[in-house]
């Protein structure tokens, strides 16, 4: 039986970006969850170093790596930026010798003033999630971004990205309540192997209710293109005097 190339180059496509998804985020949690606990663990058990000092020197992977990821790529994105700014806060608390629970909230400050500039934004002709998803969805790709900027003009889509702004601000104003919450009732290890599953399972939840909701929406788009489509080509033919068709 025939196959349909181009279904199985799709097919062998989405393969390809699953199998990759799945590597960058088992790095990512090896990176920023695994190793520090690893490292923190070992220095306070072979060391004399104060718990601040053993979570600054944990730290280091991440922080290299956020560097390099940001010197590999040639700019600063979104992401990126957010990384850089933890690692600015981080050396700040280090250098006015910070405690070790400030510093591991360092990263509520910012999640909760996103989560807030989120909410703030809807004060604005367009949300703050219009501008990360065009980030996401475009790759700032100029003709991509100027089909992502005319979307603008039907209401479904305007809903959309409102109703994404307001999930993801909630996210981050939760995500930063919760983390602070449990800095001040986990021990620091406790805090290290706990705080991995509750951000990422937060995360991965409203990733994946991103990705539905995105693919919801896409199909609606396509049945109402398909609809338009059909209204047009059922309507009559007009016959003007000079014989040519209307």
């Amino acid at each position: 039986m025939p196959t349909n190339p181009a279904k199985t180059n799709e097919a062998g496509a989405k393969k390809a970006r699953m199998i990759s998804t799945v590597i960058g985020n088992t790095y990512s949690i090896v990176v920023n969850a695994i190793l520090p606990l690893i490292i923190f663990q070992l220095l306070k058990s072979y060391t004399n170093l104060s718990d601040f000092w053993a979570l600054v020197i944990s730290g280091v992977p991440p922080m290299v790596d956020t560097i390099v990821g940001v010197a590999r790529k040639g700019r600063v994105d979104l992401i990126a930026g957010l990384a850089l700014l933890s690692i600015v806060f981080s050396l700040i608390l280090i250098m006015l010798g910070g405690s070790p629970r400030l510093l591991l909230i360092r990263g509520s400050y910012y999640t909760a003033a996103i989560g807030l500039a989120y909410i703030v934004s809807f004060l604005f002709p367009k949300p703050l999630g219009f501008y990360f998803a065009r980030h996401f969805a475009t790759g700032n790709v100029p003709q991509k971004v100027t089909e992502f900027n005319n979307m603008w003009q039907y209401p479904g889509f305007r809903y959309a990205m409102r109703l994404s702004t307001a999930v993801w601000g909630i996210f981050f104003i939760l995500e930063a309540v919760v983390r602070t919450y449990l800095v001040f009732t986990l021990t620091i290890t406790q805090f290290l192997i706990v705080s991995p599953f509750v951000f990422y399972g937060m995360f991965g939840g409203v990733m994946l209710w991103t990705v539905l909701y995105s693919r919801r929406g896409q199909k609606q788009a396509e049945e109402a293109r398909a609809r338009r489509a059909t209204q047009q080509a059922a309507q009559p033919s007009v016959v003007v005097t000079d014989g040519t068709v209307a």
